[in-house]
């Protein structure tokens, strides 16, 4: 089989670039690979076509795979997707950002709504109508109503990475169309880190990504101002920080923000550095757009214990493997877990090991 990839390409910007530029050897061990693109007719820079070794299939075009998320760097993937149907990588089951994004630049901008209507009914018009004024009600709608139907209508087929994409997704799909789960790839280093804690020093904890208001870090915040030295502890931030004034007043009302430093992005191999020297990393995500972490596969490939949000893909993974927090009980769960974190560090190095244990035998290709 030959295939035609469609994906971000900046790595520095994207996960799913990232993971593209690793898996993409390993498939063409097993397929040619026609062409990689970002949906505009810009090519990857690290990926050669002379690689591609397309096989003799006369008659038969490339299968286009389209990787979709919930973030404008997919938009032309999308619209590409209208012209040439192809299998879909659906990497967000809640996409309203999305479309949004192609609301704008359609200058259409009710279709969005329109288009949350037309999955779910014309019943939760007012629930996203105040979604726009309220975070409570945005929280709401994109917990119980994810949208994604119009963006896989005309899928070949579409791969998920968790059940609770997968769940979603049944009876949604026009009869015939093929709806596959598929763990998240990432290679695994062969050994994981050995980390041994300086006992003098603070609990160090790591964040990489991009900072929105579902990644919880104010609420981490609140809950580390309530410890009884909150010294004991430090945050680097990696990745877009594009609202790193605001969060750093809510550091300094939580009055945690000389234990916080701001990096921003950093090289690979500095941010690998970075991940082997810490102790701790965060990924909560309430709401969940329903996507599979590729940052959760980069901390365990560092074994480091991570703090998850007890919500879809996050709430599929073996308990022994991350440290989930209940959305009901946020607040209270996270000083108790710092606390037990700070008396017992020992303890949450096991689940960094067992975490680099689940990315080695689940996710890593072979």
């Amino acid at each position: 089989m030959n295939i035609s990839w469609f994906s971000p390409l900046d790595a520095a910007s994207s996960e799913i670039a990232r993971y593209s530029e690793q898996l993409l050897p390993f498939l063409q061990q097993v397929a040619g690979v026609a062409a990689v693109e970002d949906g505009s007719g810009a090519s990857a820079g690290w990926w050669d076509p002379a690689d591609g070794r397309l096989l003799p299939e006369p008659g038969v075009a490339p299968l286009p795979v389209y990787h979709i998320g919930n973030n404008p760097l997919h938009l032309p993937i999308y619209q590409r997707s209208l012209q040439e149907p192809g299998l879909v990588v659906l990497h967000d089951l809640s996409l309203v950002d999305l479309a949004r994004h192609l609301s704008h630049d359609l200058e259409q901008p009710g279709l969005w709504k329109d288009q949350m209507c037309r999955q779910y009914g014309d019943e939760v018009r007012a629930l996203v109508n105040r979604s726009e004024k309220s975070v409570a009600d945005y929280n709401e709608m994109v917990a119980r109503y994810p949208l994604f139907q119009p963006f896989v209508a005309g899928a070949m087929g579409v791969v998920v990475h968790s059940g609770y994409a997968r769940d979603a997704l049944r009876g949604q799909l026009p009869t015939g169309t093929p709806l596959i789960q598929l763990n998240l790839p990432a290679a695994a280093p062969p050994e994981p880190v050995a980390r041994q804690r300086d006992s003098a020093g603070p609990l160090r904890f790591v964040f990489c990504g991009h900072v929105g208001p579902n990644r919880r870090l104010v609420e981490f915040m609140e809950a580390w101002s309530r410890l009884a030295a909150p010294r004991q502890i430090t945050l680097e931030l990696f990745g877009n920080i594009s609202s790193s004034r605001q969060l750093l007043q809510y550091a300094t009302h939580f009055g945690v923000a000389d234990y916080i430093s701001l990096r921003g992005y950093v090289s690979d191999a500095e941010l690998e550095q970075a991940l082997q020297s810490a102790d701790f990393a965060i990924n909560l995500r309430w709401p969940t757009m329903g996507e599979a972490s590729a940052s959760q596969l980069r901390y365990w490939s560092a074994a480091l214990p991570t703090l998850v949000s007890d919500v879809g893909w996050y709430a599929e993974l073996p308990d022994e493997t991350v440290c989930k927090i209940s959305v009901g009980n946020e607040s209270a769960q996270l000083q108790a877990l710092l606390e037990d974190a700070l008396a017992s560090p020992a303890k949450y190095r096991q689940i960094g090991l067992r975490g680099w244990q689940q990315l080695r035998d689940a996710h890593s290709p072979r």
